[in-house]
């Protein structure tokens, strides 16, 4: 954001993308006015609360923590470990994505973000935790009603009031995990709403 000029601003971000915006807002307070965490809990409130149903839907958080075996088995065929869902998230996205799931250096940024989480960033929101820092900003929170947000953690919004400062907003969208792709417009007057009207 320095080398873009903006002293202050508002930020979101989705899935692992909500790590590093929950982190950046966490880090800099005085920097991020509102914060929007897309489809996300904190690392450590979803390792905590990790039992069969986790393990066994989110299991690739820890497949991906691996060394060396993740890319070997997912550059062996991109498309097949991924899937498609070209008629969500439009013939453009799907196209961006599909270049990206095959590209090697991609795919290994990809899962340095996943052992990152596994090895490091957990300890980072335990010692937070511990030392009683919390968002200073507001948060608002949105969930896709058709992943599995809700179901793992059952009140998003509970998950995430320990670690905010001020009241927590949030709001599911009926849509799947790929909330920008799937339901943009409504995704755009959440964010407009929260950024904006507020």
């Amino acid at each position: 954001m320095d080398s873009l000029g903006f002293d202050k601003f508002y930020l979101a971000g989705h899935d692992r993308g909500s790590y590093a915006a929950f982190r950046s807002a966490l880090d800099h307070p005085s920097r991020v006015l509102k914060l929007a965490i897309l489809d996300g809990v904190p690392i450590l409130e979803a390792l905590e609360r990790c039992d069969v149903r986790f393990a066994s839907q989110w299991w690739h958080w820890f497949f991906y923590a691996q060394a060396d075996k993740p890319e070997r088995a997912i550059l062996a065929d991109p498309k097949a470990w991924y899937g498609g869902c070209a008629e969500t998230m439009g013939r453009e996205n799907y196209e961006d994505f599909q270049a990206a799931i095959h590209n090697h250096e991609t795919v290994i940024g990809m899962l340095g973000d996943y052992r990152a989480a596994i090895k490091l960033d957990f300890l980072h929101d335990r010692e937070d935790r511990e030392a009683g820092r919390k968002l200073q900003c507001p948060l608002h929170v949105i969930w896709s009603l058709r992943d599995d947000l809700e179901g793992l953690f059952g009140d998003v919004l509970a998950v995430w009031e320990p670690w905010a400062e001020q009241k927590v907003t949030g709001e599911g969208i009926d849509c799947g995990h790929h909330i920008a792709e799937e339901a943009p417009v409504e995704l755009a007057r959440a964010l407009k709403a929260f950024f904006i009207e507020r």
